[in-house]
Parts: C-alpha cells; sequence; structure tokens
C-alpha cells in the first residue's frame, strides 16, 4: 500500500512538472550522439515491483531517467549521467537508475507525456528537481542538481539584496555565512563550491547567487568576471545587525583555495613574527601586513595591529615584528628586505609574503586602512592587468594594430540611426544651408574607421538635441565618397570634418574632441550669443552659477567674466574678439557699465578692467582674475583656456590633452585618502610649484597599468613627477608626508638629478604604405605600359612581399630586444651572485683564518703541555729509576 501512495505522488509530480518545470530545450545536435546506440544501453537498472521502493528511499536520493525515444543530445547526456554516477563523492547518497519504456512499459511513470525529456531527482518520493536533458552538457550540471538537492536547508539561493540583508540580520551574533556568485556555464565552479558547502555545513551557512547586481553589491560596485565567494563575519556583529563585515575570496573556486580561505579566517587576528606563522601565511596565500615596533611602542602598535587584523581577515595576516627581538638580518633571511630606515611604528605590506614591501604613509588607523585597502584592490588589478598582457597578442587582425580600428570593426553589429541626421547631396546641398538658420554639417568617409568612430556619437548627439526644446539645430551629412564634387567645394581635406553654418554662411569647425558630450555642449554654447551681455550684479550670479540661460545649465561649468568701462574702451573690442573665437567651447559676458564694473571688480580686489574666471567643478581654485593693465586677443585666448582648467583634476584620457598643452612636467598622486588629496590640492593652487598637478584612482584598471608602468615597485599612496620633454621620472620618497616645503624640494631635486626615463619607443607605422600611385601607373596608358604591360596583381604581390619581409624585421627586432633584455637581466644576477659569492668568500676566509689562529694557539698550549709534563712525571718516579 505504501509502495502504491509513492508511485501515486510521483506519477503527479511528473505530470505536472511537464508544464511547471520545463525550461527551453537547446537545438544542439551532439556528433558523436549518432555514435551511441542509446537503445542498446537503456536495459531497466531496477525490476518493475521494486521502482516503487527504490524511488521512496529514506536513506539515498534517486535520479531516475525514463527513456521512451532517442532525442537530440541524448547520448552526450547518457554518458554524463554514467559519469556522475561513478562519482565517489555520491555513492553513500545518491543511487541512479535508467528505465527503458519501451521494453517495460508496465512502470505507471513511462506515461507521463515528456517525461524522456527529463533527469528526475527524487527524495522519498517525491521530485525535488528535473533536470532538462539540454541542459545536461556535461556531469558537473547534473552533480551540481544533485548536490543542491543533498543540501537542502542549508544552501539557500538567493535573487535581491533585500534577500541577503534579511540573511544577515537572522544570522548576526549567531552564525558567519559564506555567498558564492556563479555563471551558468560555470557548472565545475558550481560543483565545487556545493561540495565545500557538503562538506562544511554544520558550520556554517550557504548561499548561492546568479544575479549580477547582488554580486556588484558583494563585491563593492565591481561585478567579478569569474565565479567566486565572500566570507561573511556575521557572528561577530550585534544581533539584528543588517550587514555583516565580509572578505573576498581571491583567485580561481578550487576545493583546496576554499579549504585555504576558511584556514585564514581562523588565524589569530594579530599573530607575533614567526617563523613558522610566516610559513603558514605564506602557504595559504595571503599578504603580510607587518606592524615594525620597537618595545618602548609596543603598545601604540599592539593597538593599530589589532584593528588591521580585524578589517583584514582572510585576507592579509597581520605580524607584529618588535625589532628589539629580531635582527635585520634575520628578517633579510626570511625575504623581508627593510630597504630604508623608517620612523617606528611603520605598517608595510608584501604581497603574498614575498618579494618587496611595501611602506605605507603615517600611522593613523583610519588612513593606514585606506592605504592597505588600495594597494590590495591595487595588486589584485595589476595581477589581472599582466595576466592579459601575456594573452594579449600585439596585433589585430581587424585593424592591423589601429586601436580605433580595432574597436570600430568590432562593432560592426551596432548600426548608426540616422532618423534626426538629414543625407545632403550636390542638388540639397546648398539649399539646406541657405534655407535653415543653424546647420551643422558632418564631412566624412564610409569606410574611414574614425569617421565611424565619430558617426556614432553624432547619432547619439542628434537624438540628445532633438530631444531638447530650446536647442533649434539642423544636423546633417555628406558622404564624400559619394559626392566628392560637394567636399570638394568645401575645401574638406581631413576626415570626419564637422562644420557650421549660421544663415548660409560658414561660422567654423569643430575642433574638440569627436565625442557626444562635447559636442552637444559645443552646438548649445553656438545658440547663445558672444559675448553675453551682463547688465546687473544679480545677472552676474546667475551667469557665474549656469542659470542665467537655460543652455547654460549642463552646458559649461567655467564662467569667464569681463568688466570694462564702455563698449568703446579697446580692452572690451579685445575681448569681444576673444569671445568670437571662443564660441562653442568657453561662454563669455561683458559688463561694460562703468559703475558696474568698478563694483564687480572689486569683489576680487582688481581694478577695471578685469576677466574673472569662475570655475564650478574646481574645489581647490573656485576663480582666477587677470590683472594685466593691456590686453591683447591671443594671450586673453591662453588665459581663458589655462584657468579654465582645474588646478588638481582627475587625470583622463579626456583633459590629458589641454593639460599636456600647458608644457610643465606632471605630478601624479596614485590613490591617496581623502586627507592626502586635500594636501596635494591645497599645493597645487598655491600655484608655487611649476607642475601640472593631477591624481588617479587606483580602482581604475587604467591607473593600475600606469602605475606599473612608471614605478614597478612602489609605496601607497605613490606622488610621481614625469617630464615629457626630458623623459624623466621621479618617484616622491616621502610617502604619506605631502607637505609644501618637502615637495617643493623634491621637485626641485627631480629637476637636476634625473632619476629615470621613459622608455624611448620607436613610432613607426603597423605595416609599409600601400603603393597605391604605383597600383595607379600600373593601369594607366603611358607609352612605356604599353610597351611593357604590367598586371596590377603583380603589383599587389609585391605589396605582399613587402609586408611579409616588414613583419620578420619587426619580429626580428622585437626577438633581439628579448634577447637583449635577457642578457641584461642575466649579466645582473650574475653580478649580483658573484658578489654574493664574493662576501661569503670574504666572510669564509675570516671564518678560516680565526681557525687556523685557534688551531696554532692550541698547538702552542700543547707544546708548552709536553715540556712541562716530563718534569712532573721525573719527581713522581722511584730514585732507582731516576
Amino acid at each position: 500500500m505504501a509502495g502504491l501512495v509513492v508511485s501515486s505522488a510521483l506519477v503527479a509530480c511528473l505530470c505536472f512538472t511537464q508544464f511547471s518545470l520545463t525550461r527551453p530545450e537547446r537545438l544542439s545536435l551532439d556528433a558523436f550522439d549518432a555514435l551511441d546506440s542509446v537503445e542498446l544501453r537503456m536495459a531497466n537498472s531496477i525490476p518493475t515491483h521494486a521502482f516503487a521502493s527504490f524511488v521512496g528511499s529514506s536513506r539515498k536520493i534517486s535520479v531516475v531517467y525514463f527513456y521512451k525515444r532517442d532525442l537530440s543530445h541524448l547520448g552526450t547526456a547518457l554518458r554524463h549521467f554514467d559519469a556522475a554516477k561513478r562519482e565517489q563523492k555520491l555513492r553513500q547518497t545518491a543511487q541512479f537508475a535508467k528505465v527503458n519504456c519501451t521494453k517495460d512499459p508496465a512502470i505507471p511513470h513511462c506515461s507521463a507525456k515528456k517525461s524522456h525529456h527529463f533527469v528526475y531527482i527524487v527524495s522519498q518520493g517525491s521530485v525535488k528537481d528535473v533536470v532538462p536533458i539540454s541542459e545536461i552538457t556535461e556531469a558537473d550540471v547534473l552533480i551540481g542538481r544533485i548536490l543542491q538537492v543533498l543540501l537542502g536547508k542549508s544552501l539557500k539561493r538567493i535573487k535581491t539584496e533585500k534577500k541577503l540583508i534579511e540573511l544577515q540580520r537572522r544570522s548576526a551574533g549567531h552564525q558567519d555565512i559564506i555567498v558564492s556568485y556563479q555563471l551558468d556555464d560555470k557548472p565545475f565552479e558550481h560543483r565545487v563550491f556545493l561540495e565545500f558547502a557538503m562538506d562544511y555545513r554544520k558550520q556554517y551557512l550557504f548561499v548561492v547567487t546568479t544575479k549580477e547586481k547582488l554580486s556588484r553589491v558583494l563585491g563593492g560596485g565591481r561585478t567579478p568576471s569569474m565565479p567566486t565567494a565572500w566570507y561573511l563575519h556575521c557572528a561577530e556583529e550585534k544581533d539584528g545587525s543588517k550587514t555583516c563585515r565580509r572578505t573576498a575570496y581571491r583567485g580561481l573556486l578550487r576545493s583546496d583555495g576554499l579549504v585555504n580561505f576558511l584556514r585564514a579566517m581562523k588565524l589569530p587576528t594579530v599573530i607575533t613574527f614567526s617563523d613558522q606563522d610566516l610559513t603558514t601565511c605564506r602557504t595559504l596565500g595571503l599578504h603580510v601586513i607587518y606592524v615594525f615596533t620597537n618595545t618602548v611602542k609596543k603598545s601604540e602598535a599592539t593597538e593599530v595591529a589589532a584593528a588591521l587584523g580585524k578589517s583584514f581577515r582572510g585576507t592579509a595576516a597581520v605580524m607584529l615584528t618588535n625589532l628589539d627581538k629580531i635582527s635585520k638580518s634575520r628578517l633579510r633571511a626570511l625575504d623581508v628586505n627593510m630597504t630604508r630606515e623608517v620612523e617606528l611604528p611603520a605598517v608595510a605590506i608584501q604581497s603574498n609574503g614575498h618579494g618587496d614591501i611595501h611602506f605605507m604613509g603615517g600611522f593613523a588607523p583610519e588612513n593606514l586602512l585606506w592605504y592597505l585597502q588600495t594597494y590590495v584592490t591595487y595588486y589584485e588589478d595589476l595581477q589581472v592587468h599582466k595576466e592579459h598582457q601575456r594573452k594579449k597578442r600585439r596585433t589585430d587582425s581587424d585593424g592591423e594594430g589601429d586601436v580605433v580600428a580595432i574597436a570600430v570593426n568590432k562593432d560592426r553589429v551596432n548600426t548608426i540611426d540616422t532618423t534626426h541626421i538629414s543625407t545632403l547631396t550636390d542638388k540639397t546641398f546648398t539649399t539646406v544651408v541657405e534655407e535653415e538658420h543653424f546647420v551643422v554639417v558632418v564631412f566624412h568617409l564610409t569606410w574611414d574607421v574614425r569617421s565611424k568612430a565619430f558617426m556614432h556619437s553624432y547619432s547619439e548627439a542628434s537624438k540628445m538635441l532633438a530631444d531638447d526644446a530650446e536647442c533649434n539645430v539642423t544636423l546633417a551629412q555628406v558622404l564624400c565618397d559619394d559626392w566628392t564634387d560637394v567636399c570638394k567645394l568645401n575645401n574638406i581635406t581631413s576626415y570626419p570634418t564637422v562644420r557650421v553654418f549660421v544663415g548660409g554662411t560658414f561660422l567654423k569647425d569643430y575642433k574638440g574632441m569627436l565625442d557626444t558630450v562635447e559636442f552637444v555642449h559645443f552646438v548649445k554654447l553656438l545658440q547663445i550669443e558672444a559675448p553675453i551681455k551682463i547688465k546687473s550684479l544679480d545677472d552676474v550670479a546667475a551667469f557665474n552659477t549656469g542659470t542665467l540661460s537655460e543652455l547654460l545649465k549642463d552646458s559649461s561649468h567655467t564662467s569667464v567674466v569681463g568688466a570694462f568701462k564702455s563698449q568703446d574702451q579697446e580692452d572690451f573690442q579685445v575681448f569681444q574678439q576673444a569671445a568670437r573665437d571662443l564660441h562653442g567651447y568657453f561662454v563669455l559676458g561683458a559688463v561694460t557699465d562703468e559703475k558696474l564694473a568698478a563694483e564687480f571688480c572689486a569683489q576680487f580686489e582688481a581694478e577695471v578692467p578685469c576677466v574673472v574666471v569662475v570655475k564650478r567643478n574646481d574645489e581647490y581654485q573656485q576663480q582666477k582674475v587677470l590683472r594685466e593693465d593691456t590686453m591683447d586677443t591671443e594671450a586673453l585666448i591662453n588665459f581663458v583656456r589655462v584657468a579654465s582648467l582645474p588646478v588638481f583634476p582627475k587625470l583622463t584620457v579626456r583633459n590629458f590633452p589641454a593639460l599636456y598643452r600647458r608644457s610643465k612636467p606632471f605630478v601624479i598622486l596614485f590613490g591617496g585618502s581623502s586627507s592626502d588629496l586635500g594636501a596635494v590640492g591645497e599645493i597645487a593652487a598655491s600655484e608655487q610649484i611649476n607642475a601640472v598637478f593631477s591624481w588617479m584612482d587606483l580602482n581604475e584598471t587604467f591607473a593600475v597599468e600606469l602605475l606599473d608602468f612608471y614605478a614597478t615597485s612602489t609605496d601607497i599612496p605613490a606622488l610621481v613627477l614625469l617630464d615629457h620633454s626630458t623623459g624623466n621620472i621621479c618617484h616622491y620618497p616621502h610617502s604619506g608626508n605631502f607637505g609644501m616645503k618637502e615637495i617643493q624640494a623634491w621637485v626641485q631635486e627631480c629637476n637636476e638629478v634625473k632619476t629615470g626615463k621613459l622608455l624611448e619607443d620607436k613610432w613607426r607605422p603597423v605595416f609599409p604604405a600601400q603603393g597605391f600611385l604605383r597600383r595607379l601607373d600600373a593601369v594607366g596608358n603611358s607609352a612605356k605600359q604599353l610597351e611593357h604591360p604590367r598586371l596590377p596583381s603583380d603589383e599587389y604581390e609585391e605589396d605582399e612581399r613587402m609586408i611579409l619581409a616588414y613583419r620578420a624585421r619587426n619580429v626580428e627586432q622585437k626577438r633581439n630586444e628579448v634577447k637583449q633584455k635577457k642578457k641584461e637581466l642575466e649579466q645582473k644576477d650574475q653580478k649580483y651572485h658573484s658578489e654574493k659569492q664574493e662576501k661569503v668568500g670574504e666572510e669564509q676566509k675570516i671564518v678560516r683564518e680565526e681557525q687556523i689562529k685557534n688551531e696554532e694557539n692550541e698547538k702552542k698550549k700543547k707544546n708548552n703541555e709536553k715540556k712541562t709534563k716530563p718534569n712532573e712525571k721525573a719527581e713522581d718516579m722511584p730514585r732507582d729509576e731516576l
């Protein structure tokens, strides 16, 4: 009776899963399926009468497949089914069976529709999961699903941040949580994590998510590219806490890595330095944070070490190192090289416990925490970058090494939307330009990669401008490969060229970045008069805050105000011409009332005439005043361009050209806390040092790559001086101490002493130029060619030979460079080893000399003893023997 109940329940479940659990099947056909005799391998694993007790087992879960007819991918799926059956870890917990419904249709479950499309995972008579045959591409897929059923309530699957917060709130003060982010196409990593969960399910709560958004929350804003895990320290939190401190797993998700990850969690928060503990940390692949101290300052160092140990638990081991009790020579023997003298207490980090140690600036706990976190992130990103560099090819077949071509050719799928762009011809060009008040035309070539790249931005800009009610502009394009006469009449010599026409006449060409936002700002600012007339102090305030006109709101972060006695003043004429030249790039306003001009200039302690640049996006220097008695147009334009730049900006690809044009050395701060940024920003704002100051965020890959290029080994935060004119690179030696006097002296020293050199790359074209003119001659009709005709294909073959020869020369040159570098490294190693051997030899010589001296002393001593002993013997001997 019990067996009948179980059978009925299973039939019901099978029928139900036909509708509720079916997933879309992949229509792929394995090439080896045809070789598989599925029918021959489908003998019943169990007799009909024993089936009910089999699926109703209380000791094991049952994995069953019902065969009716062959399906695409079935042969491959059954091979993986058999592989899962042979898995050692499942032998005690799972049993497998295949039922051939064509030979034994008596089993009632064979009557369920589409039951042969799935593998059923059954526990005590009820279906816990169904796996579509089309999804069993590996044995790990099926094993993972079986392990999920075995884990039951010990494993939570979540999709939202709200659910994650709820789990943390329930576990706070009681149990730690281990969360894993999984990808559908990585079944092996999923299986590894679930096997790990099976071993430790009684100690921790395990959670799995496949949601990218949730992985960004756990990863601090970053989306992991591979399956990974996080350890949530909920047991140490107070009851009811909504969030728990978390530690990220590093590296590929593997069994030994996860076990070491847990071992790292169980290490003491602070470890007193010892050889054994250092070896343990290195074995676990942990970063090692050394807190160097002496006996006097041990209590202060211990307090800081405890705070750091709690924050970096599982990621880095914190080792309290008392230099009064351990010598530097012993540290060197353990590969802990203190390359410079530091004020104690001090903190340094060693990546994975090996290599150079990097000191952190200062000893304030809050700054130290930030510096160390920045360095760990920097190091991890650097390893990823180096791995990519190792795999990266020098050239790309799509773009022949041209990065713009590569990007454009990879983006062939995305078509350009020209809904809001008019395409002009030789017949419509003049009509549109003359009839429309404000027209912007891009002249481009359809096959040119830079034209293609800009057309994407031009298309996006057309949508943004069409949606702006305040903006009245007509955007158009001319395809110069189709309408060469139109482009020739407009003297177009480079592509793409963006030209502006107002009222039927040419106004100016766009010279800014080929970027959507920059171009939209340019078009909006062109529709504002230049300069804007300002009639009151209220207008000045509105102008400087960008609220005087709707077009000013998001178009410019900089305002330029000129104050003059009247419009007849010569300085005003200069200002007016500068406003026209800068029209579209900067917005300029003019005060021409003498009384108002005096009031305005007095606010900045200047006399009339004055020009003030107001920067709304610069927290270190909000305004800059031109105090020259006489003005000329060129000098005024240069002043506006330089003064509008932030004095301490974040260095980006967008602002680098403008900063580079200042022709000054760059001083770049990599990393750094808010206090570091503030200190260097104030120095930059004082303008007492002749350099361009900027900063970069080490959480960004570009900054990581750049710092690695400038300095392979450096402390964090790092201050680097780079002079592009001389190629000089200089590193600031006082990391964390950013004082005016120290930086000023350092910059002066860097300019006098050349400490490093940028690589001298030879910027050659990737391939030799094609012989286009020669090809044209080859198909011409000159008398010489008529006498000795030569096919164009011959020229192409010659070009191909040139290209191959060029490539061969490049490869040979690169090999020679690699050999030279290898030779230099070998020479350095030989020099190092020879010096080391000489040093060891000298030490051995000293030891040998001491041994010889000792031996000679011993001999002398023995000789003296021998001389005295016969006399003693003579005294003891009987008289007759004497």
